[in-house]
């Protein structure tokens, strides 16, 4: 007789591994989960410490034009109803003499002249006020100074304190606007956004960003109405919340309406930055598409229609373009700046800062161009028609504009036209040529790569800032590195210039490691996400 215990049953218990592999991969999903939390705590961390540094380096005044923004900003128009008119150019009405703190014009003891150091506007009384014709009377959208006018002081005294909020205020706005990107958008898109704003940001764009100076809205609002209706088509197929797509569109509207508030010519690139997506995604702009893409064609419309209205809302469109009333030059002088466009155009990573009195060390100047140059070549691998006119597109008003505005205007290359003005063209660029339609994002650089870039905007970065320093702190003649060494100008209750430095080089490094952390993302799309779900 066989014993039921001798053969094999349906009882017996057989080993099972399912629970411990379960275990081991809930816990793996948590460690992740808290990983890139606390990465992204570092990150925002890194940014707060960048941006704070270079807020504080410079003083007030230091910026290009900075006198005039300043007084702009403390007497908006009417300037009367703001400020007192102690008189006016020429006896002409249209043309006043406002009364602002003497330390505003207070820079002029040093600008243009690099071995002097910030030290001497501090001979300036606090309290002293003087007459400034150097105001806004129509040439630029009053937008932009009538909502900084609430950061100012009721008194002449505390007309740095006005400075350094509104420098915090930009930085402030331009964290809200990339960090509500980087939510809204899809994953696959978060990659091309990192890729531009920091690959992209050394030394011009951070330095204007927390800046006084209103072209910080028109750094942040041209690149964020790109990427917010690029991600309206990224979205179109998959099943994004309607909230998020809603969303992006508001972002791009509110981007627009900035860059309008700020400069005339920032509504000009926000229009060409919805010529830039449509012109990458033609096969989608058809009628017959429009109720399937009518959410999209809307956030064009009305950011078109922005653009094009604010482009008449002051003279800086007509002064770019050579409308301005000049004298055009001849076939000679179109001849030279033809030739000296090259390096117009590299003035985004050389140019100078501050009132063009700041240079930049080669440390920077190649490393950051380096990387820049790197990343639209990367992009340039893999073209199609579609992206190939809109980077055409862009690439040629890049070229054309300011060859065009210096002839009409009678100038060479470096009078007049400066790299800060093209500053929005190039981000577009960049974001064209570096977006893969069919992922709506774009390729991740290899490892070694991510590091070579990594390693190169932080040095960058970090001799970047420190040349700002040194020329305030002891004119560009001064100490080479230590830059408490020779102190002839520094802010009361800020951390030492060396400290400075080096938290704002370590808060750059510690925002830069999100070039590693979105190199991860295509793994984790939804093959929706990827390819449209065939309609791609």
């Amino acid at each position: 007789m066989t014993n039921a215990a001798d053969g094999p049953t349906t009882d017996q218990t057989v080993p099972n591994d399912t629970c411990p592999k379960a275990t081991a991969s809930a816990s793996s999903g948590v460690w992740r989960i808290i990983t890139r939390v606390l990465v992204a705590i570092i990150v925002v961390m890194g940014a707060a410490f960048t941006a704070a540094a270079w807020i504080v380096s410079s003083p007030e005044g230091a910026g290009p034009d900075d006198d005039f923004h300043l007084t702009s900003i403390w007497c908006p128009e009417p300037v009367g109803q703001f400020c007192k008119i102690v008189g006016y150019d020429f006896d002409d009405k249209s043309l006043p003499i406002v009364e602002v703190p003497a330390r505003i014009a207070a820079m002029r003891c040093f600008i243009f002249n690099q071995p002097i150091s910030a030290g001497c506007s501090t001979q300036v009384s606090p309290d002293a006020v003087i007459g400034s014709d150097r105001v806004n009377n129509g040439g630029y959208p009053g937008a932009y100074y009538r909502i900084m006018h609430v950061f100012v002081s009721s008194s002449p005294s505390g007309s740095d304190t006005t400075n350094l909020l509104v420098r915090s205020a930009n930085a402030l706005i331009a964290a809200l606007f990339f960090g509500v990107l980087a939510w809204l958008l899809p994953r696959s898109m978060k990659r091309l956004l990192a890729y531009v704003m920091v690959g992209f940001s050394v030394p011009l764009v951070i330095y204007f960003v927390t800046s006084v100076n209103p072209s910080a809205w028109v750094f942040i609002g041209v690149p964020v109405a790109w990427f917010a209706l690029t991600g309206l088509f990224a979205t179109r197929f998959d099943d994004t919340p309607a909230w998020r797509r809603r969303a992006l569109a508001v972002v791009a509207v509110l981007a627009a309406l900035m860059c309008a508030g700020a400069r005339s010519d920032g509504a000009t690139y926000c229009f060409v930055a919805v010529l830039a997506v449509g012109a990458a995604h033609l096969p989608d702009m058809r009628p017959s598409r429009w109720r399937t893409h009518r959410l999209v064609w809307a956030g064009m419309l009305v950011v078109s229609v922005i653009g094009i209205v604010g482009t008449f809302g002051g003279s800086q469109s007509s002064g770019l373009v050579g409308l301005n009333g000049g004298t055009a030059g001849d076939g000679r002088l179109l001849i030279y700046n033809v030739t000296q466009l090259p390096g117009l155009i590299a003035g985004f990573w050389t140019g100078m800062l501050g009132w063009l009195d700041t240079p930049m060390g080669s440390m920077t100047t190649v490393l950051s161009m380096a990387v820049g140059v790197g990343l639209m070549f990367q992009g340039m691998r893999r073209m199609s028609w579609m992206k190939g006119i809109a980077a055409g597109g862009v690439a040629f008003l890049l070229l054309v504009v300011p060859v065009f505005t210096l002839q009409m205007s009678g100038l060479e290359v470096g009078q007049g036209v400066q790299p800060r003005y093209l500053a929005p063209l190039m981000l577009l660029l960049a974001a064209v040529l570096l977006s893969y339609r069919k992922k709506e994002g774009t390729r991740a650089l290899t490892l070694g790569q991510t590091w070579v870039m990594f390693v190169f905007l932080v040095l960058a970065q970090s001799w970047a800032l420190h040349e700002l320093i040194r020329r305030y702190v002891s004119g560009a003649s001064g100490p080479e590195l230590d830059l408490n060494k020779q102190v002839e100008w520094w802010r009361a209750g800020v951390p030492s210039p060396m400290i400075t430095w080096v938290v704002g080089s370590i808060g750059f490094a510690c925002l830069a490691l999100v070039l590693f952390t979105v190199r991860h993302r295509a793994s984790e799309v939804g093959a929706g996400e990827v390819s449209g779900n065939g309609h791609d």
